[in-house]
């Protein structure tokens, strides 16, 4: 699974590669396979897209008092992780794509970089203008549930936020798109291939998924950085759980429901 060291920044237009004791990767199919068929790209996309519609059903749920409902939202998001989690099950060959074990020095700048974004999330929060084209947040509040319900809950909604959408996130945004965007035939592209061009598509796709754009852009950038220094998706996904396992942390100490 290990692709030819010399493959991964020599193409104009790369940037330009640190040294790094992790290798970058292809991820090539199976060798029964041809090379970036549908059925190659699909375990990357339905799990993403699967979580983004679920998610758009949760604007049709009953409302109280201008919120989700109590007795529908918890419910509703429940059903939509277990139905992602059996789909990246079903999908689960793209987590070589995530190997080998990312190094301590890699990891540490991980942790940082997630410290970072979670950071600018909050630090930005109210700076820039926000478009209501790109959607919002259900911004849940937790406290309206029965004390039993509600940690039971909160456990759910970060199992989701720290793992469950890091994992798909980074399959799709790092390992099939910046890839895809490089080269329609992904696979033949090593995992930490970086080029301006794909780093700035995906960071600013990545921004018009999210209502808070400015810091999702940013985000983008950051993670891109760290796949092209590191030539590591495990250390993406580190970062993505990092930042997101902070989030919900300050979520929950703060009381601030929005970001959920």
């Amino acid at each position: 699974m290990s692709p030819n060291p010399e493959s991964a920044s020599t193409d104009r237009g790369d940037m330009p590669r640190m040294k790094s004791s992790e290798q970058p990767r292809t991820g090539s199919p199976p060798a029964d396979q041809s090379p970036a068929a549908s059925s190659d790209i699909l375990p990357y996309l339905v799990p993403m897209f699967a979580y983004v519609g679920l998610s758009g059903i949760e604007n049709y749920l009953p409302r109280v008092d201008g919120g989700p409902s109590p007795a529908w939202y918890p419910l509703a998001y429940t059903v939509k992780l277990a139905i992602v989690m059996l789909l990246v099950w079903w999908y689960r060959s793209t987590w070589r794509d995530f190997g080998p074990v990312p190094t301590y020095r890699s990891l540490g700048l991980a942790v940082v970089i997630g410290l970072l974004v979670w950071a600018l999330w909050i630090g930005l929060d109210g700076l820039y203008p926000m478009f209501p084209f790109l959607g919002g947040r259900a911004g849940f509040n937790a406290d309206r549930l029965a004390p039993v319900v509600r940690w039971a809950f909160i456990i759910v909604r970060m199992l989701g936020l720290a793992l469950i959408v890091p994992l798909i996130e980074e399959l799709f945004w790092r390992s099939f798109l910046m890839r895809w965007l490089i080269d329609q035939d992904f696979f033949r592209v090593p995992i930490g291939r970086v080029t301006p061009m794909a780093a700035a598509a995906t960071s600013a796709l990545f921004a018009l998924v999210h209502p808070e754009w400015l810091p999702a852009l940013l985000t983008g950038l950051l993670w891109a950085g760290l796949l092209w220094r590191t030539g590591s998706l495990g250390a993406c996904f580190v970062s993505h759980a990092t930042a997101n396992l902070a989030l919900g942390i300050y979520v929950i100490v703060t009381g601030d429901w929005k970001f959920w």
